[in-house]
């Protein structure tokens, strides 16, 4: 399987840097001196879609995109069940190993999956809505 383009950017040094000076800020009780302005432009946005969530009453979790998934939560992230998730990975549409008897999936993996899937399903509706406008059905 060809590799896929990062769903998301990864953090640039300079982000890095400056999401390490800001947490050491943190961690010695430095909080009330944190400003939006100090923050990394990627953690900026990141925070704000947060912020969206917990005002309208929404539970968030942050999970790095590196992040390893069993075929559970890798179904229920995808919207599937998990024995349709189990044949996505034995036909090869998505990369997975197993650790013991368990299977693993990346979550960068599975949300370039959902785009490419997501595209294809917009794609083929696309096309529907043209021939049914070709036929006059609508």
């Amino acid at each position: 399987m060809t590799a896929l383009p990062n769903p998301l950017p990864l953090p640039n040094e300079q982000d890095r840097l400056q999401a390490r000076e800001l947490l050491g800020r943190l961690s010695r009780g430095q909080q009330d001196t944190l400003r939006v302005a100090d923050l990394p432009t990627g953690t900026r946005s990141l925070l704000e879609t947060i912020l969206q969530e917990i005002a309208q009453g929404h539970a968030v979790q942050v999970v790095p995109v590196q992040a390893e998934l069993g075929t559970q939560d890798a179904a229920d992230l995808l919207g599937v069940s998990r024995p349709h998730l189990v044949k996505l990975l034995d036909d090869g549409a998505l990369a997975s190993w197993k650790v013991g008897t368990h299977r693993r999936v990346r979550l960068h993996d599975l949300l370039a999956y959902r785009e490419r899937r997501d595209v294809q399903r917009r794609q083929a509706l696309q096309e529907l809505a043209d021939l049914d406008q070709e036929m006059d059905l609508i």
